[in-house]
């Protein structure tokens, strides 16, 4: 719906739209040189910086010598660097509503938008999801604006593409796609923007909502895009040819494609020499398989393979089960269960009483148990270990959860034959995932030709002179050092 050439059936229409919206107001402004001039400035109040508003909008309409050529207006005495025409009536609400201000001048069919903002925001903190050692400190915050520049420090070149897009019908979330221009592959691109666009849904409140909107195996339980506070793992993806995305509101970005491997590697890896980042690398690999391999196995040996373990091994843990009143299956279940209560309660509370509350659980309740023989203890000690390796690759504590499960019934059933069964199925999943269409294990494949220097371990950054073909065409990183 576009504006009227009337200035008080616009002044209705925008009253109309923000109905019994007590923060937003319209102030009429009486010009020294025109006093006959319709003048009025709309904001919401709560989204504006008034200092912007009285300053750059409010004076300048009130004692320049104004027309009633709204371009004219426009053009001279706005004070403001960005200015808009907009005669859609639609528009121009949602430009308020995120904080813009809106200016009608006489009978003229559309209004000046002026970018007005002045929300409060959060300071640049360091981000407590992904800390480092050493390397940078900064984090992204929820502001859009701040985020991409915290980005363009990074990456100070012309090549660095951002788009703005908007969705969600009664949020009209605000967000961008970033990517490196003659790096990343254009189709790779394109099929990013498709999807955004095939979004339809009332509110977008984070990026996860986005994520999970457009990736590849919608249903599936293994993440397949990867997510980042901090801005230098933001500029390094799209260095490597990834896109990302960033949304106005969320201190969290998306990264797409994403390979099942980013999992295990952190910042430190590349802020670190390249030998010592290599073990952390190799242990998150390790921690990540034995978090549930360790439960199911064990299971599996002491109900259908005893004759496995060593005399001493088996008269050990016969020895701690005798008294134990339920069987080893549903002690482990419970037992988990019980981990996993207690990480989710620790990880709600205030970080003083979590803490308490963790050694509690970890210590007097476990102790206590053996004690008073409802658990045995070397079970005590397969479920804190497999659980504590389980947290060394958070992004992936969903997918532990369930393929140890899966793994722990099987291993029940039958014995390490079914352990394997369900490891190779969860193999075969992993080979048959896509991230924007490119496959998550790709670098474990054979056709990965380019890009091996950082998968599995890192080489020093002389030689890591490709990036993955998968993801950009330009796949010469650097020269030879």
């Amino acid at each position: 719906m576009n504006f009227y050439n009337d200035f008080e059936r616009n002044v209705k229409l925008l009253e109309n739209a923000f109905d019994r919206d007590d923060t937003f107001t319209i102030k009429n402004i009486k010009n020294e040189h025109n006093p006959k001039l319709k003048i009025a400035v709309a904001v919401v109040n709560c989204m504006v910086s008034n200092d912007v508003v009285d300053r750059d909008v409010i004076a300048p309409l009130s004692k320049m010598r104004l027309s009633a050529d709204i371009e004219t207006a426009e053009r001279e005495g706005i004070c403001a660097h960005s200015t808009e025409l907009q005669p859609d009536a639609g528009a121009a609400m949602i430009s308020l509503a995120s904080g813009d201000c809106a200016v009608l001048i006489g009978n003229n069919p559309q209004v000046i938008i002026i970018d007005t903002k002045g929300m409060a925001q959060r300071g640049i903190d360091a981000p407590e999801s992904e800390m480092t050692i050493t390397g940078p400190s900064e984090g992204f915050n929820e502001n859009i604006m701040t985020n991409l520049s915290l980005v363009k420090r990074k990456i100070m070149s012309n090549n660095l593409k951002n788009e703005f897009m908007q969705s969600g019908r009664q949020s009209n979330s605000k967000f961008c796609v970033c990517y490196i221009d003659g790096i990343v592959r254009p189709e790779l691109v394109e099929r990013v923007k498709s999807r955004l666009r095939e979004m339809d849904t009332d509110y977008i409140g984070d990026t996860n909502y986005i994520a999970e909107m457009i990736r590849d195996n919608k249903s599936s339980f293994i993440k397949t895009y990867g997510k980042t506070n901090r801005p230098d793992v933001f500029a390094a993806k799209l260095m490597e040819g990834r896109i990302g995305i960033i949304l106005n509101g969320s201190p969290t970005a998306v990264t797409l494609p994403h390979l099942f491997i980013e999992n295990f590697q952190t910042p430190d890896d590349y802020y670190l020499n390249c030998y010592y980042a290599n073990i952390g690398r190799i242990l998150r690999l390790l921690g990540f398989y034995i978090s549930f391999l360790l439960p199911a196995l064990y299971i599996a040996t002491i109900i259908h393979h005893q004759a496995l373990l060593p005399p001493e091994w088996l008269y050990s843990i016969s020895a701690s089960q005798n008294g134990v009143p339920i069987a080893s299956v549903l002690e482990i279940v419970l037992l988990f269960a019980v981990f996993e209560v207690l990480r989710e309660t620790g990880a709600r509370m205030p970080s003083s009483i979590g803490l308490a509350l963790n050694i509690v659980g970890a210590i007097v309740l476990g102790q206590s148990a053996v004690d008073a023989k409802l658990v045995s203890a070397p079970m005590v000690i397969v479920v804190a270990f497999s659980g504590v390796m389980g947290l060394m690759v958070y992004d992936l504590k969903g997918a532990v959860f369930y393929v140890r499960a899966a793994l722990i019934a099987l291993g029940a059933c039958a014995g390490i034959a079914g352990v394997l069964l369900g490891f190779s199925l969860f193999i075969l999943l992993l080979y048959n995932m896509s991230s924007l269409g490119v496959p998550i294990m790709y670098v474990s494949s054979p056709i990965s030709q380019h890009g091996r220097s950082d998968t599995f371990f890192r080489a020093p950054i002389y030689k890591m002179n490709y990036r993955q073909h998968k993801f950009s065409n330009n796949i010469k990183r650097q020269g030879r050092v």
